[in-house]
């Protein structure tokens, strides 16, 4: 009798200790869902801030790719005087002709919208420019510059760069088409002189 009642006192403490031990694991596991969610809503503002940064490096890259794209169609059109029988620097200027296609400017390029860069067009002088004066000619080099100061909009607009694409070629003929700058004007030419907000920077 006294062996039966100490089997019932185990058993019955047995199933408590079972039910105690099931209690704990329920409040251990709400802990630890809790714990989750902090941590995922500390975690979220940088994988989201990671993705957008990423997204803004793409259209950079794409605007970019733009820019050289014209600079080097530029500078090929200023190669050879804008082409012969048909222009190649469209029915405007060639600074025109590679910006952006407007209203104001409807001979411009279709380009990725919110690309808007501004353009030059400059005639490098020789590192040793001959005793008699020089004046861009033909052997001469050519470049074509398109900058733009590009924001990043998803980062609350404050982060900003510059995006610059450049091309250089040798003219093939006597710049004189009048797409073209001006070829003894030397506010066209690559110059140390020109600083500031001047044309045809070094």
């Amino acid at each position: 009798m006294l062996r039966l009642k100490t089997e019932r006192a185990d058993r019955g403490s047995i199933v408590t200790g079972v039910r105690e031990n099931a209690s704990r694991r329920g409040r251990g596991r709400e802990r630890e869902s809790g714990q989750a969610l902090v941590e995922f809503a500390l975690i979220v503002p940088l994988f989201l801030a990671i993705v957008v940064g990423i997204i803004q490096f793409g259209v950079a890259l794409n605007f970019w790719l733009d820019m050289q794209r014209l600079a080097n169609q530029g500078a090929r059109s200023a190669a050879v005087n804008c082409g012969t029988g048909t222009n190649q620097c469209g029915s405007t200027t060639l600074e025109q002709y590679l910006g952006r296609k407007t209203t104001a400017n409807p001979g411009g390029q279709v380009i990725s919208g919110g690309n808007d860069p501004t353009v030059e067009v400059c005639y490098v002088p020789p590192s040793q420019p001959p005793p008699g004066g020089w004046v861009p000619d033909a052997g001469d080099a050519v470049r074509v510059s398109l900058n733009e100061r590009y924001r990043l909009q998803a980062i609350v607009g404050l982060a900003k760069i510059d995006l610059v694409a450049k091309a250089t070629m040798r003219l093939e003929q006597r710049p004189s088409s009048p797409a073209l700058p001006l070829r003894t004007d030397q506010t066209n030419w690559v110059l140390t002189t020109h600083t500031g907000s001047q044309r045809c920077k070094v």
